[in-house]
């Protein structure tokens, strides 16, 4: 039998998200016809990935003067590619 508690339970059956801006990432969502914030969780990943070519743009705009920080975030981006598509 559920209790109230299982009723009203606000964290997602598939990530246990609770759909919460600022609390839990969207990284963990699996993008799941069951889920509970999916759609929420892909609307922040797009304003994300978003925000992130906007920047990268304005940065290599000017590679002179950000050379430093662009070999961080290639070296990053090498790291973290590795680790999710590999």
């Amino acid at each position: 039998m559920k209790t109230t508690e299982d009723i009203h339970n606000p964290y997602c059956p598939i990530c246990d998200g609770c759909g919460e801006e600022g609390c839990c990432s969207p990284l963990r969502c699996e993008q799941s016809s069951e889920g509970s914030y999916c759609q929420t969780y892909l609307k922040d990943l797009k304003f994300g990935y978003k925000m992130n070519n906007i920047l990268m743009e304005k940065i290599y705009q000017d590679k002179e003067k950000y050379k430093e920080l662009i070999e961080f975030y290639d070296q990053m981006y090498d790291i973290n590619y590795d680790k999710i598509y590999k």
